[in-house]
């Protein structure tokens, strides 16, 4: 290809990966179209995408952006994928598609919160509580010891209750009485 097409190509991946906060580099040997077009719609329907591109020009694109460490793990026919809500999800998704293509995706690495991720390392980010796990379990911390400090007070003020209605009759008999 022409300097001027190539150009155009890697600024075109650098546009791309501007808005990158991380993300996992597949391979894609094997995969046929039908396969690839099955793919790239779930991850659509998950706000995630995939962008097939040529190793030599995404590395170029990538250490435009301070990722070349991220470019050396390409191997083969190669495909970037990103979005989500971050690396954890896209690595959940993406390995649980290598279960049901086999050997046609292999996952080579990623890059998540500044730190790059070997193949183990995906998957064990794949194995982590994703956002809104985590989210859930904060909540539960937060509602669990709210929720018996209510208990705790309302059989406080049932207590109270139950004593000033004891103090009214008292007082309602000792009137009397006198």
């Amino acid at each position: 290809m022409s300097k001027l097409v190539n150009n155009a190509i890697v600024d075109g991946f650098a546009a791309d990966f501007t808005d990158m906060t991380s993300c996992v580099l597949v391979g894609t040997l094997g995969l046929n179209a039908q396969q690839t077009s099955a793919l790239r719609a779930k991850l659509r329907g998950r706000n995630m995408r995939m962008r097939v591109v040529k190793n030599a020009l995404a590395g170029v694109a990538l250490k435009r952006r301070g990722l070349e460490s991220l470019g050396d793990m390409f191997a083969g026919p190669s495909a970037v994928v990103w979005g989500g809500e971050g690396a954890n999800e896209v690595a959940k998704v993406l390995l649980e598609e290598k279960k049901t293509l086999k050997d046609k995706l292999v996952v080579h690495g990623g890059w998540s919160e500044g730190e790059f991720l070997n193949p183990t390392g995906v998957e064990e980010l794949s194995k982590a509580p994703g956002r809104q796990e985590l989210l859930g379990m904060l909540l539960g911390a937060i509602s669990g010891p709210l929720s018996g400090m209510s208990t705790n007070f309302e059989g406080l003020f049932t207590e109270m209750q139950g004593l000033i209605e004891a103090l009214e009759k008292k007082q309602e008999t000792e009137g009397a009485a006198a």
